[in-house]
């Protein structure tokens, strides 16, 4: 335990000596912000005889706030591991009892941890303190999402973080060509936000099931956003596929960084 507790202080202070990556861990508590006191702002300003205007700024402010944590988390752990291959850290620590594959999967875990608590952070803050504004005709859409739900959909959804971090960082060989990269891949954590189009909401969502992050954020938003379609799924099967199609995609990019890193 000892040896975790170094490894923890050491990431601590990797992250506390750079401004980026201090803003990224705030981003959250930015998100939420947006989330309980800007985007309200501009329901309040639309006509509220408009439902349907009033429904899709709503599906896609819900969108951006349940995608942009994972590109920015995703963005933070990508640069770390790309900092650790770049300064030739992973040599020092191979030679460590934790090793280099202990030290990845340590770094995947509290990494982790860290995004589903941000994430509950944003949506319970967001239910509890200005979910009322998020209502369509009186009744709030927070009000179809319980607690067990929303730490399902953090416990799933943010699976993806490492995904797309391990992703990022393996064919990123130094800082420069690892921030050009970083950026040019981001964009694939927020393409769940097409689902605001008619067009994937039947069968053809399905196209973006090739998205890791697509399956929880799906269910999330038909416990939002109830829309009757045979193509739909149940919410716990949603998370369910994602779930396992996570893990899979997990396994096999942490051997591919492995393989990949030079140490």
């Amino acid at each position: 335990m000892r040896k975790y507790l170094y490894l923890f202080k050491y990431e601590l202070r990797t992250i506390l000596r750079d401004p980026l990556s201090l803003y990224m861990c705030s981003f959250p508590v930015i998100l939420l912000i947006l989330a309980t006191a800007v985007f309200p702002f501009v329901f309040k300003s639309m006509d509220a005889a408009n439902e349907a205007a009033l429904r899709v700024t709503m599906l896609i402010v819900l969108l951006i706030v349940l995608t942009l944590g994972s590109f920015f988390l995703s963005f933070l752990t990508a640069l770390l591991l790309v900092e650790n291959k770049d300064e030739n850290t992973l040599a020092t620590i191979a030679v460590t009892p934790v090793g280099t594959s202990g030290y990845i999967r340590f770094k995947m875990v509290y990494i982790y941890i860290m995004s589903i608590l941000s994430t509950m952070l944003v949506l319970f803050g967001t239910k509890y303190i200005a979910g009322g504004e998020y209502a369509i005709r009186g009744v709030s859409l927070f009000d179809n999402l319980s607690a067990v739900e929303i730490i399902s959909f953090s416990l799933v959804n943010r699976l993806f973080v490492s995904v797309l971090a391990l992703f990022q960082s393996s064919f990123a060989k130094n800082k420069v060509e690892g921030f050009a990269f970083i950026k040019a891949t981001g964009i694939v954590a927020l393409v769940p936000i097409l689902l605001v189009l008619d067009s994937f909401r039947d069968g053809l969502q399905y196209v973006l099931g090739v998205l890791p992050n697509f399956w929880a954020v799906k269910g999330i938003l038909l416990k939002l956003f109830p829309i009757e379609s045979s193509a739909n799924m149940s919410f716990p099967l949603y998370l369910a596929v994602g779930a396992g199609y996570n893990l899979l995609l997990l396994f096999v990019m942490y051997r591919t960084f492995l393989r990949k890193a030079e140490y």
